[in-house]
């Protein structure tokens, strides 16, 4: 038992906890042995910059009934400090300020939601060539728009002593030695470039940089938490930001009730469709109170996400700063620079994983359990998982294209649509038939039902194929997969957008995308066929004025998800006839014991 129990950043901790993919595995140990030593302790202390109530009811629920709260608030705020607000589309109007800033001699610190950015803006910061009309500018009197409230300063030759902190490199030696002492550590260096990797906990107190620049793409952190990762530099220097104006992948649902109903009612519907009692499948071993939090931290994210800018924006006026808009025109060079590093960044990687050695699958299990792994382990393991799953030798254009496991995952979702159904299954209560998931399927739910205790990590493969075969998506791919083309006026093809439409919520919940109110039969039919591995080619028939497209599938994705689907096949076949002849040693071995 604990005396006290100190708990700082408590709103991180408690999002981390409940929604973050590497305690997925151990959740349900962590929220066990949390809540014995929360309940145990004599004192609970939680701190936050932005405490919430659903931190505060989450941990309430371990205490012993009717123990009062007693809350401290602390209303300072530090006013005075400047933030420059860029509104542009893209981030290139930010981006060339920071190149401005660095052309000056100012020592900056840029933070931002994107590993891929962060990668980016350093191999942008390595090679850029700065041309004479840029150096003219800065080398007399700094035009007043850079905003960056500095005389400047005399310019530097030497190379930019860059560091940059990411997912994947935050646990190398070098960096956690960085990070450890972060204060003298960032005086060897010009430019600090962070994604969310360099988390919770830690700050830079000491005059340093003499700007903060922020980059947010609304893809993953929410307002607060892109205003912590602002203020990982305490002393007040200007802060620019430029946020995304719309979230990339879509907007997501905000209301908590609905968020849990729907997760209920898919976990249900996979129950039923993997044959155990839907009642009881609907929920695993979590307890209201951590279910209810997950919902409410999921919809609380998802409505700053949604709305990121003004939510960011809004909170940078509470905190008492002078918002000022800046100058946010497009720069297309900046842009062009960005876009070309990226291109150098993944041609790199692509010949890395290629040219990496091999590792066998011992050493591959082995390293999943380390908790950081060197750039050529990481290429190595990438080039063995590329193997495991296509069955064909790594080239630079397989990398591309399998994107980090996308399109195996895609491929796999085809696999699983092809499959045989194992039959039919009887709703007792509306004695309605459904087809029952092929068996590749409902063992993918059924292992992860055995071994994820809490439904919050439970994917619910099985109610993901039922909603393509409601939609009517297998009879029209055997069409397709049989050479023939379909149009927009195709009947199976109107009725799919017809049942689409009417069930937009589930679709989204399921499926992960938006049915607009206006669907157009073919975008959507697009959609489903990329989502499997594959892609709709069209071409105009008929007569002039009178012309129809009609689509069919490319036949060069098409061979190739075919192959891969024989040799995952194939793999299967070999693995049964060695569980077999494993299975059969057994009996020999036990009938030799049993005669001796």
């Amino acid at each position: 038992e604990y005396g006290c129990i100190f708990i700082d950043e408590a709103c991180q901790y408690l999002a981390h906890l409940l929604h973050s993919k590497t305690c997925r595995e151990h959740r349900a140990e962590i929220l066990e042995v949390l809540e014995y030593i929360v309940r145990k302790a004599k004192l609970v202390v939680l701190a936050d910059a932005h405490m919430d109530d659903v931190t505060v009811d989450f941990f309430r629920a371990m205490r012993p009934e009717g123990e009062v709260t007693f809350v401290i608030k602390n209303d300072y705020k530090e006013t005075g400090r400047t933030v420059y607000l860029y509104e542009g589309d893209n981030n290139s109007a930010l981006v060339s300020k920071i190149f401005t800033a660095l052309m000056l001699g100012l020592k900056i610190m840029v933070v931002s939601d994107s590993k891929k950015f962060i990668k980016k803006l350093e191999a942008a910061m390595t090679v850029k060539m700065l041309p004479t009309e840029a150096w003219s500018k800065v080398k007399g009197k700094r035009l007043k728009e850079d905003n960056l409230d500095l005389d400047p300063l005399p310019l530097n030759p030497d190379p930019l002593r860059i560091w940059s902190i990411h997912a994947e490199n935050s646990g190398s030696e070098e960096n956690v030695a960085f990070i450890k002492d972060i204060s003298e550590e960032v005086k060897k260096v010009d430019v600090l470039l962070a994604s969310p990797s360099l988390g919770t906990g830690v700050d830079i107190p000491n005059y340093h940089f003499d700007a903060v620049f922020g980059a947010f793409h609304a893809v993953s952190q929410t307002a607060t938490e892109c205003a912590q990762s602002l203020h990982r530099y305490r002393p007040q220097v200007p802060l620019h930001i430029w946020v995304a104006p719309r979230p990339p992948f879509g907007y997501k649902e905000t209301n908590a009730a609905k968020i849990k109903e729907r997760m209920l009612e898919l976990n249900q519907m996979t129950a039923f469709l993997i044959r155990i009692d839907p009642e009881t499948g609907r929920r695993g071993a979590e307890k209201d109170w951590a279910l209810n939090a997950y919902c409410e931290i999921e919809a609380n994210r998802n409505r700053s996400i949604n709305n990121l800018r003004d939510d960011l924006y809004s909170l940078s006026g509470e905190m008492g700063y002078n918002l000022t808009n800046s100058e946010s025109e497009a720069d297309p060079l900046v842009a062009m620079e960005l876009f070309e590093a990226g291109q150098t960044l993944d041609t790199a990687h692509q010949l890395a994983v290629v040219q990496a050695n091999n590792i066998n699958s011992s050493e591959y299990l082995n390293r999943q359990s380390k908790d950081f792994l060197q750039p050529e382990e990481l290429v190595e393991c990438e080039k063995y998982r590329l193997k495991r799953d296509y069955g064909m030798p790594v080239t630079e254009e397989l990398v591309k294209q399998d994107a980090g496991g996308y399109l195996i995952s895609k491929l796999i979702a085809l696999e699983s649509l092809l499959a045989p159904s194992s039959g039919e299954i009887v709703d007792p209560a509306t004695r309605k038939e459904y087809p029952a998931p092929p068996q590749i399927v409902a063992e993918r739910d059924i292992r992860e039902r055995d071994n994820l205790p809490l439904c919050m990590d439970w994917h619910n493969y099985s109610g993901k194929w039922l909603a393509r075969h409601i939609l009517g998506l297998p009879k029209i791919l055997a069409r397709l997969l049989a050479g023939e083309e379909i149009c927009a006026t195709d009947p199976s093809v109107m009725q799919m957008t017809l049942t689409a439409v009417a069930t937009r919520a589930h679709i989204k919940a399921i499926l992960g995308f938006t049915i607009p109110e206006n669907c157009k039969p073919m975008w959507l039919l697009g959609i489903l066929i990329g989502q499997l591995g594959l892609r709709m080619i069209g071409q105009k028939k008929g007569k002039r004025g009178q012309q129809v497209r009609y689509y069919s599938l490319s036949v060069e994705e098409l061979a190739f998800a075919v192959e891969v689907l024989e040799y995952r096949e194939q793999q299967r076949i070999e693995k049964a006839e060695r569980e077999r002849e494993i299975e059969s040693e057994h009996r020999l071995q036990s009938a030799r014991m049993q005669f001796q």
